[in-house]
């Protein structure tokens, strides 16, 4: 019985250490400065990078389409631009109308 016994904790030992080895290796593969948690949170950046330079890529295109309609001398985008920024051709009359605010809007009923 003591034979057995002994045969029966004969493996323990190197079980538990790579256990405990294996343990340790993936800590470290997951959580080190260079893991896998790190890897995943920079391709989610990297994505937001690329969707956000996809966006301002479209912006670049939309003013420079903008610019080469006003060097062009186009009538409609010069006439849009100008009122975007309150210019009135010669001649014009501006009439402004104010919007009455909340607080100073009187009902009648």
């Amino acid at each position: 019985m003591k034979n057995a016994d002994k045969y029966k904790w004969r493996g323990i030992g190197r079980r538990i250490f790579f256990g405990v080895l294996f343990v340790i290796l993936a800590g470290i593969f997951l959580f080190y400065r260079g893991g896998l948690l790190k890897w995943y949170e920079l391709k989610r950046y990297s994505h937001k990078m690329e969707s956000q330079n996809d966006s301002l890529q479209g912006q670049i295109d939309e003013l420079s389409s903008q610019i080469n309609a006003l060097e062009e001398g186009d009538s409609l985008e010069l006439e849009r631009v100008a009122r975007h920024w309150g210019m009135a051709r010669e001649g014009e009359e501006i009439y402004i109308i104010k919007e009455e605010s909340d607080s100073t809007a009187e009902f009648s009923e």
